[in-house]
């Protein structure tokens, strides 16, 4: 039995449209580190509507202009969907890294005809199946469907996804095109694919298409069921208290580390699980009792890096080599940083919060000064090298000392629009 699955994701900016197209032509730090060794970046099957097959940006214009088709301000302008079925099945037939293997060319085919089946024709403007990394079977595709509106073309992604959950039946749009695409590869590809796993592939609907690789391995992991090889040979091992505990350590990051692949930049510190309500009582004047039990989520993953040796600090170079004999992986190096990051600044400001809120009358400590200081502009530093935001030229950027280098005017890029959310719900 094979298992299909699918990931979608709302484009909402031209400057995603970018960052797609740099990953897909392996010019992104995390898309040249996700080639296996021997292969060619960029390999596999790859079509678009523009003359370079892997520019998203000049296909979706001219997806545009050929449909002659407008925008809703504020609206998504486009879906990215990850089209997956089990390697296995291409493995039937051959290869899973050859383009020439017939199961490789009709998974390429079959998700463009599935996509537009409800999108409507025409509707995607970009398709690639990837066969340059170790994994493979998943089409990304970019769709950007049309309908009239007040008798005027315009892109409407709600409204197509709208459509496929009345057709399924679903209870939202998500469930409906994982549905959509199983039938349609039992249908045309094989009577043996079945749904992959609704919890795995639904409780994420908010991903960036720049963390497409991270996102891909999280598809392929819903079709496969879990090796318990590790497990066993856990229970057996005869483990010292250091040995134990620096294995609880690294199962911790990883967890973190596969969290933030998930989530992206919406990923968010691990909660304190102590109840506020519990710490108010018989607080006098010192503040220091609430804020440690605000961030105790985020500074239990602080300390358990410190333990390994890994900090914000270890990742202020460029080359994310600190770490290396723990998490082989550049990708896991990365996004371990951002998690760093992210749980320092959180740490930062909840001492800056509760601070404020205890005593309102003083202004707010400026967060430079708040430990762990390194933690301050790091953030969006590492969300840019993973292409998950891009630099806000119209102003400045922080450099890796948290110095703000004013732009020259000439540096400013009108393309590049993108809303940055630094506010943390604490």
């Amino acid at each position: 039995m094979f298992k299909a699955a699918i990931r979608v994701n709302k484009v909402t900016t031209v400057a995603q449209l970018r960052g797609s197209s740099l990953h897909a032509q392996r010019h992104d730090i995390t898309g040249k580190a996700r080639v296996r060794e021997g292969a060619e970046p960029g390999f596999g099957l790859a079509w678009s509507k523009a003359e370079n097959d892997r520019n998203y940006l000049a296909a979706f214009r001219a997806h545009k202009a050929e449909l002659k088709a407008g925008e809703r301000k504020g609206a998504p302008i486009a879906l990215q969907a990850l089209c997956v079925v089990s390697p296995e099945w291409v493995e039937k037939a051959g290869d899973l890294h050859d383009p020439d293997n017939p199961h490789n060319r009709q998974l390429f085919e079959q998700a463009k005809a599935w996509a537009e089946s409800w999108a409507g024709e025409g509707a995607v403007f970009g398709s690639r199946l990837d066969l340059d990394e170790k994994g493979g079977a998943v089409v990304d595709l970019m769709i950007a469907p049309v309908r009239t509106s007040r008798g005027k073309p315009v892109i409407s992604t709600n409204k197509a996804m709208g459509e496929v959950k009345a057709l399924t039946g679903e209870r939202n749009e998500y469930s409906a095109l994982q549905t959509s695409w199983a039938d349609w590869c039992r249908d045309t590809l094989d009577a043996g694919i079945v749904r992959g796993s609704r919890k795995e592939i639904t409780r994420r609907q908010h991903l960036s298409p720049e963390t497409y690789g991270a996102v891909m391995d999280k598809a392929r992991e819903s079709l496969s069921e879990p090796s318990q090889k590790l497990v066993e040979q856990l229970k057996v091992a005869d483990l010292s208290e250091d040995a134990t505990q620096a294995l609880s350590d690294l199962l911790t990051l990883k967890v973190e580390i596969n969290r933030h692949k998930a989530l992206g930049r919406d990923y968010e510190p691990p909660e304190s699980g102590q109840r506020l309500d519990e710490v108010y009582e018989g607080l006098s004047t010192n503040p220091w009792t609430v804020i440690n039990a605000v961030r105790h989520g985020a500074q239990r993953i602080y300390d358990t890096a410190g333990r390994l040796g890994l900090s914000i600090m270890s990742y202020w170079g460029d080359g994310y080599e600190a770490g290396r004999d723990l998490f082989p992986e550049l990708s896991d190096r990365m996004h371990l940083a951002a998690v760093l990051a992210k749980c320092g600044d959180f740490m930062a400001r909840a001492e800056q919060m509760v601070k404020h809120v205890l005593n309102p009358d003083v202004p707010k400590y400026d967060l430079k000064s708040l430990w762990p200081q390194e933690a301050y502009g790091q953030v969006e530093r590492h969300e840019i090298n993973l292409g998950l935001a891009v630099p806000q030229q119209e102003h400045s950027i922080t450099d890796k000392r948290g110095v703000e280098i004013e732009l020259d005017g000439k540096e400013k890029d009108r393309d590049v629009g993108i809303e940055r959310d630094t506010g943390h719900s604490i």
